[in-house]
């Protein structure tokens, strides 16, 4: 009977932090709709944002946030990171409360098990952790998508510059030929070539672009290009073909890393495979024995 009643407690909880954030922050959750869907939801987001605020967790939790906060700049931006960061809060703050509001109910279900209560706060306190490895692998495949992409990008620029295009021109033009496909190092070019048709200064540009992809390889390109672009000619294909043949050679490597990381998932399986088998021909021979 407690466990109703602690359900019920809980239902009012969530009702309070509704009422409260419908005036700060309701108004906030529907401007970002690229965020928030449905409208029940943009209730229960503001009264997760309001229940952050209310409890402080950028303050309590300042060295997590900020974890999250630099994988957000990395998969969105540094100018959209921080309404996302906040989402990952709210989203975080829903999950809990309703894996412990439906384990309150299992256990007012099993006849007031209290063990059912504590399943549900250890899951519950498993989900950060979750939610951010799910977070941090969208990130790194965000990566890995760009460094299979950049070795076409410097191909491409090579072939426009030894044309006669100039950087900017041969820029604009291969963000054009992939049409509508939008991968992510193509999104950020674009977001370039937008500057570049702004009026922006190259270099400026080009810093910037380093900024937002956060890659390695992508800064080595940009430095190329930052390099050679004022010289171009022969310098500047000349360079760009030694980078292309090291981004090329990182392709081939992560090409190989990804194959035998698919091959390793494949093995738990096979050993299912195996024994379901084993056990489809050594049944019957058995069955026969007895």
């Amino acid at each position: 009977m407690w466990m109703y009643v602690l359900l019920m407690l809980e239902a009012a909880a969530a009702g309070v932090a509704v009422i409260r954030s419908r005036r700060q922050y309701v108004s906030w959750v529907a401007g970002h709709p690229e965020l928030f869907r449905g409208t029940a939801f943009v209730r229960l987001s503001a009264a997760a944002l309001w229940c952050a605020d209310r409890c402080r967790l950028s303050e309590r939790f300042t060295a997590s946030v900020g974890k999250v906060h630099q994988l957000m700049i990395g998969l969105y931006g540094a100018k959209q990171a921080l309404p996302y960061t906040r989402w990952f809060l709210a989203k975080l703050l829903i999950l809990m409360y309703a894996v412990i509001c439906l384990f309150t109910a299992l256990g007012g279900a099993t006849e007031g098990n209290a063990e059912m209560l504590v399943y549900g706060v250890l899951l519950a306190l498993l989900l950060p952790f979750l939610l951010y490895k799910q977070t941090y692998d969208q990130l790194k495949r965000k990566k890995r998508q760009m460094l299979i992409e950049l070795p076409e990008v410097v191909n491409q620029l090579m072939l426009l510059i030894g044309a006669g295009e100039t950087v900017a021109q041969a820029l604009v033009r291969t963000v054009h030929t992939k049409g509508e496909e939008m991968t992510p190092l193509q999104k950020e070019l674009s977001v370039a070539v937008y500057a570049l048709k702004m009026n922006a200064s190259f270099p400026r540009v080009m810093e910037d672009f380093s900024k937002r992809c956060g890659l390695p390889e992508v800064s080595l390109f940009t430095t190329t290009l930052l390099l050679n672009y004022k010289r171009g000619g022969e310098d500047l294909i000349i360079s760009l073909k030694e980078l292309s043949v090291t981004l090329w050679e990182k392709r081939k490597a992560l090409a190989r890393t990804l194959g035998e990381e698919a091959s390793s998932k494949m093995v738990f399986p096979m050993v299912l495979i195996f024994f379901a088998v084993m056990i489809i021909i050594a049944a019957p021979a058995l069955l026969v024995m007895n």
